[in-house]
């Protein structure tokens, strides 16, 4: 086992979910919130004003210009909810967890928080790889 202890995993995609995973492996349930990618595609699609911006890490919370305040509301609003979803998580488990951070956009994520312990991009092929073997063991 790569983590070993109970876990959330954050993929960050589409969606951006948090899966709960116990020490045994056995999955416990999570949280799907819509991907920052569909948030700011959302956010231009419905007010006819604002455009279309990349999503980066602004140098600061407070944006001087649209695209800055865009940017910054849509980045550190990401960071609210992971920081958010893991304290309310951690807070329900009652116990230790450690946090794994993976998918498309995690890596505009690590480093921006204290919340991610690990941030693994490679972390959903090996577990499909896993699935195969062990699937392959039971043939």
């Amino acid at each position: 086992m790569v983590y070993p202890g109970a876990l959330i995993v954050i993929d960050s995609g589409t969606a951006t979910t948090f899966d709960v995973i116990a020490a045994d492996g056995g999955f416990e349930g999570g949280v799907i919130a819509p991907g920052i990618n569909l948030s700011m595609e959302a956010l231009h699609a419905a007010a006819a004003k604002l455009p279309r911006v990349a999503i980066q890490k602004p140098q600061r919370v407070l944006g001087k210009d649209t695209v800055g305040a865009m940017q910054s509301g849509v980045f550190w609003g990401y960071i609210a909810l992971i920081e958010g979803l893991i304290a309310r998580l951690k807070a329900e488990w009652d116990g230790p967890m450690t946090v794994v951070a993976t998918g498309g956009v995690a890596s505009l994520f690590h480093g921006a928080t204290l919340a991610i312990d690990h941030f693994d991009p490679d972390l959903t092929i090996r577990g499909l790889l896993e699935i195969q073997r062990r699937n392959q063991i039971k043939a």
